[in-house]
């Protein structure tokens, strides 16, 4: 197991000491951010780490994947949490009345992870790797805690840019980046 040295969290405002060290992947729909986490992943893991994926999306009623299975039925019936096991899966929801708080969601997944891959959470705290589709003309989003680039194209930035075929190299050079003290 990998311990990472204190203070990874980029500009975060009182992050939890008990938390693993989060980077999201932020960009346009469709720009790959889930292909290149997926290709991250194998790099993660070969290195001893065990690694949490959280994907955060606006669209309020995900209810529609399993409407009138149990869980949706539970859900409907006013359970906060809701659990599904399975051989090989234990699958938890919890329900809020808002968005959960990205801190409680990072808390939640720390106990089994020494590192969080986040999908999303654009304007949120954390360090972001911005994925740049090819339809991505205006240039770097004004994202906060931007650390680097991914794009096929070149962009004008004194951040590191990493082709997404270099898959490699990005991982390499964000556990640098999580291993710098």
């Amino acid at each position: 197991m990998t311990s990472f040295p204190p203070g990874r969290f980029a500009n975060q405002e009182n992050p939890p000491a008990a938390t693993p060290p989060a980077i999201a992947f932020v960009g346009f729909a469709n720009s790959g951010k889930t292909d290149l986490i997926c290709r991250l992943l194998p790099g993660f893991i070969a290195r001893g780490l065990r690694v949490a994926v959280l994907k955060h999306t606006h669209h309020p009623d995900l209810d529609h994947a399993d409407q009138g299975k149990d869980t949706w039925r539970y859900r409907r019936a006013g359970a906060r949490s809701v659990a599904l096991a399975a051989p090989g899966v234990l699958q938890l929801t919890h329900s809020f009345p808002g968005e959960p708080p990205l801190m409680t969601v990072l808390m939640t997944l720390a106990p089994d992870a020494d590192l969080i891959l986040v999908e999303g959470y654009k304007t949120g705290p954390l360090p972001k790797v911005a994925v740049l589709g090819p339809g991505d003309e205006k240039g770097v989003p004004a994202y906060p805690n931007l650390i680097a680039l991914v794009s096929d194209r070149p962009v004008a930035s004194t951040l590191p840019v990493f082709p997404r075929d270099l898959v490699k190299e990005l991982g390499d050079w964000l556990y640098g980046f999580l291993t710098r003290g």
